[in-house]
């Protein structure tokens, strides 16, 4: 394991494989545990400004919009093609005279001008209210068009900014998961393979609190959205009920030597549900249509429908669509910070 790729991990750099595969060499291999811990302390300044510019982004300076947009307005006034001017070194009087003088003219006729031998009528010029308007008075339509394209690329940017924003506001939540289940991993291996569990008498929201108290959060940390202006907490596993018995279980990590376990793709926690796959009325997801999905495997996943559970089934929701505890083990159900098993 090359130090680039413990860099990578730190900065959240790699590919979701990378990422996997860095990840499993970490459990398995306490020597690459303290090489990632070195570089994480030579590498904190770093790692203490990107996080700060994850949960507060810069904005961009004041009237860069504007300014791009005057550039590209300069730029196609100025390299427009346009129609070459007149000589002005030639008089008047004397162009009029080349121009028509060249066989001398016979007779004039109504509608014509200056008829030659042998050429056609030529069209008289039509009547006109008043001399022609200066140069620098024209509709001019190259302003027209900058114009048009400056209105265009202003809204491009707007759009480009807005789009940009809201994916790094996504980027800070799904690292803010990983974080989380850094410290629910923690949790687990101090407690034989469980992770917190939420007993009937408590709510959703306590996990954060046990996971802090065990010292597995960094200080400082909440589990929410960083990007967002207010505090969104993270949905989390009310556990399930043991068949027959009906007893009240919490998840454990995936072990492939336990008889019964919990597998990698089992939600563990979650951003709150869009409005859309939202059970009751409650807080929803800070990313619109959207909501970051944590598994126990680690895996992060961005996703529009809330049937990602183990089977299809709705993370929100229990087998008998209602929020509380699972039916069984492989029935996934997150609960708001306020709901219990």
């Amino acid at each position: 394991m090359s130090d680039e790729d413990l860099i990578g991990y730190l900065f959240d750099l790699l590919s979701p494989e990378d990422r996997a595969t860095v990840a499993a060499r970490l459990e398995s291999d306490p020597t690459v545990v303290a090489r990632l811990d070195a570089l994480r302390v030579a590498a904190a300044p770093v790692l203490a400004t990107a996080e700060a510019e994850r949960e507060d982004p810069p904005e961009p300076r004041s009237g860069l919009a504007l300014r791009a947009i005057a550039k590209v307005a300069q730029y196609v006034v100025e390299h427009e093609p346009r129609a070459p001017e007149p000589d002005r070194s030639e008089p008047t009087v004397a162009a009029f005279l080349r121009e028509f003088t060249s066989d001398g003219p016979t007779d004039f006729e109504p509608g014509t001008r200056a008829n030659v031998p042998g050429a056609p009528p030529r069209a008289a010029p039509p009547v006109s209210d008043g001399p022609d308007p200066q140069p620098g008075r024209r509709f001019r339509p190259d302003l027209i068009v900058a114009a048009g394209i400056a209105f265009l690329a202003f809204g491009l940017i707007s759009s480009g900014i807005a789009k940009a924003r809201q994916q790094q506001r996504v980027y800070a939540c799904q690292n803010s998961l990983r974080t989380l289940h850094t410290g629910l991993a923690g949790y687990a291996d101090a407690k034989e393979g469980r992770y917190p569990q939420i007993e009937t008498a408590s709510t959703a929201g306590t996990f954060a609190t046990e996971l802090t108290d065990q010292g597995h959060l960094p200080a400082g940390y909440r589990p929410g959205c960083p990007a967002s202006a207010n505090y969104v907490a993270y949905t989390y596993t009310l556990g399930f009920r043991d068949l027959p018995s009906g007893e009240l279980l919490g998840l454990r990590r995936p072990d492939a030597a336990a008889p019964v376990s919990e597998h990698d793709l089992m939600p563990i926690s979650a951003d709150f549900p869009t409005t859309s796959a939202s059970p009751g009325v409650g807080p929803v997801s800070s990313h619109a249509a959207r909501m970051n999905v944590l598994f126990v495997g680690g895996n992060v996943r961005l996703t529009t429908s809330p049937f990602v559970g183990p089977g299809g089934d709705d993370i929100y929701r229990n087998l008998y669509g209602a929020v509380g505890a699972g039916a069984n083990r492989t029935d996934a159900v997150l609960g708001r910070p306020g709901d219990r098993p």
